[in-house]
């Protein structure tokens, strides 16, 4: 009969066994020739414990040295050991081309994340919090518009102007976070991944346009005004033409047509 506890040993070792079936040296060189470096170079030292040799590997990639987990039996365990650590932790920590302009991709996209984002981003990296100043430009355009910075782990981001002080804030933040992730930056792509499926439901449900500059040319652009209308005689209405027609109405009396109408109605009756 198999208990509680002998069902947790089995699947401890099912799992370690299928650890074990993973050639973690194969995918850390696999790894370093993707990313042009070195190859791994192993160093595995042994000691005898209660009359039983055990080893432990160091592994150095790329100017770092990751050790094995705990002693083994074998060298080779050891150093499978020691490749696992280094493969987790590098491809944690690398952010590839493809990555890159996909989390670039999604912040173009829009900016009504962007503040958030950064916010986010201060609060996993134990900086401080983002400040944001915003000033007036003149001569740029007849609307008032606004333009941000952000000042971020001492540096300032400018963004692009924006017909409201929520928006130029946002942009602002875009750029700092676009600068961010141009160092490719594993914590902020990791941020921007993660709204992915939000970014990409907002935007296609169209609450996600910018509220951008209006150029100039669309300042000076007339409205669309409605004419006033004009009553004019009877008479003349007969020779209008087509367009003037269109925004003139004859000056008949509406009581004098109603009491027509009526006299008719009762001669018609007497015949």
């Amino acid at each position: 009969m198999i208990t509680i506890n002998g069902c947790s040993i089995v699947l401890i070792c099912v799992l370690c066994y299928a650890d074990k079936c993973t050639n973690y040296k194969n995918h850390l060189q696999e790894w370093t020739q993707r990313n042009d470096q070195k190859l791994p170079a192993y160093n595995t030292e042994s000691k005898r414990d209660h009359h039983r040799l055990e080893f432990r590997s160091t592994v150095e990639v790329g100017g770092e040295r990751f050790q094995s987990a705990r002693n083994h039996s074998r060298r080779k365990d050891a150093e499978q050991d020691a490749a696992r650590v280094a493969y987790e932790i590098l491809v944690t920590k690398t952010v590839n081309d493809d990555d890159h302009t996909d989390a670039l991709g999604l912040i173009d996209q829009g900016v009504l994340f962007c503040k958030s984002i950064l916010h986010e981003f201060a609060v996993k990296t134990k900086a401080e919090q983002p400040t944001y100043s915003a000033d007036h430009p003149e001569g740029v355009s007849p609307m008032p518009l606004f333009v941000s910075s952000v000042l971020f782990a001492g540096n300032t981001y400018t963004g692009e102007a924006a017909t409201c002080k929520k928006d130029a804030e946002q942009k602002a933040a875009r750029v700092a976070v676009k600068s961010i992730l141009a160092t490719k930056n594993t914590c902020m792509h990791q941020i921007v991944r993660s709204k992915k499926e939000l970014i990409i439901a907002i935007t296609s449900s169209g609450f996600n346009k910018e509220r951008g500059v209006v150029s100039q040319e669309n300042c000076n652009a007339p409205t669309n005004a409605i004419t006033p209308i004009k009553f004019v005689p009877a008479g003349e209405a007969a020779g209008l033409t087509a367009d003037q027609g269109a925004t003139n109405v004859p000056e008949d009396d509406p009581c004098a047509q109603a009491v027509s109408g009526s006299e008719k109605r009762k001669k018609h009756r007497k015949v």
